[in-house]
């Protein structure tokens, strides 16, 4: 090998290696707080939950197209100081607004879906 090539080879292994590091150090841009906000849709309709994050760097989300029996979670980002959520249910035809209103994001809360499009509840229980 000449004194050129492996000088270029030693550099690029050192680049690899430097960001190889950089990597395995690297700490998750999102932390969660180990608390979650969780759904079961025992209703008779198609429910959609989408969670806007009040002091927190994680991008908002939205769960779609959740059916009878399904269950879902998000996970409460760790530097969030509030959330806006909000339910729905598809071709809604009566009742009233059915989302929660969560104000302590250092606890899990656990809601089950039931009911109609045309009266869809939600009940909080126990996680």
């Amino acid at each position: 090998m000449g004194k050129m090539t492996r000088t270029a080879v030693c550099a690029v292994a050192a680049i690899g290696i430097s960001l190889g590091s950089a990597v395995v150090t690297a700490s998750p841009a999102f932390a969660g707080s180990g608390h979650s906000i969780s759904f079961s849709n025992k209703g008779w309709f198609v429910a959609n939950t989408c969670y806007k994050w009040t002091g927190s760097q994680t991008p908002d989300s939205c769960d779609s197209g959740k059916t009878i029996n399904q269950d879902w979670s998000v996970e409460i980002p760790e530097d969030a100081t509030g959330v806006e959520l909000s339910v729905t249910v598809n071709a809604q035809v009566g009742g009233g607004n059915i989302t929660p209103q969560i104000t302590d994001l250092k606890r899990n809360h656990c809601y089950e879906l039931s009911g109609y499009t045309w009266g869809p509840k939600i009940t909080e229980k126990q996680c």
